[in-house]
């Protein structure tokens, strides 16, 4: 695959990675009661691994033995699956309510876009100042980057493979 490519690739993967990590650290940090939900936190996970992921694959691009190779290929690809699943359970988290983040009822009681709830005598409530509309477009945007994120490792490692496969394979000269 041409380097300048790869690298373009690379980059837009380090920037899809940070927004996945800033994004879910701002949920994380907006939690105002309880725990915050493991999809929050595995979130933080998910954009520090592919931040980490693009920064190795850069650094790949500079090591001629790692550059076009399987073992990067490969990488990428379990890279790929992992924000895959990441992107799918926090779909599945937030559950039947996408696309209404006015629907009062469904954001108070969704986990993630709650910021949590307090117990009182039984009942749960959550705080009305939290702002819930744009914890709500953030929850989504994390979802939509993690799938973007894994199309671009999946893509890269699916590159890395072919290249690695052309460059062992020799080319008989056309007389």
């Amino acid at each position: 695959m041409n380097p300048c490519l790869t690298i373009l690739l690379r980059l837009s993967q380090l920037v899809f990675g940070v927004i996945v990590l800033a994004l879910s650290v701002v949920l994380l940090q907006g939690q105002r009661a309880g725990d915050a939900p493991v999809m929050t936190k595995f979130s933080i996970f998910l954009g520090g691994f592919g931040v980490f992921m693009a920064l190795f694959g850069l650094l790949s691009q500079m090591l001629a033995v790692l550059r076009d190779s399987k073992i990067v290929g490969g990488l990428d690809l379990m890279a790929g699956l992992l924000q895959f699943a990441g992107g799918a359970a926090m779909a599945v988290m937030l559950g039947p309510g996408v696309n209404s983040c006015s629907n009062r009822q469904w954001r108070e009681t969704n986990e993630i876009i709650n910021g949590g709830y307090i117990t009182v005598g039984g009942s749960r409530f959550v705080y009305r100042t939290t702002p819930f509309e744009s914890r709500c477009q953030m929850a989504f945007a994390v979802t939509s980057f993690e799938f973007v994120l894994g199309m671009s490792f999946v893509v890269a490692g699916v590159f890395m493979i072919i290249a690695d496969h052309r460059k062992k394979v020799p080319r008989t000269p056309k007389w």
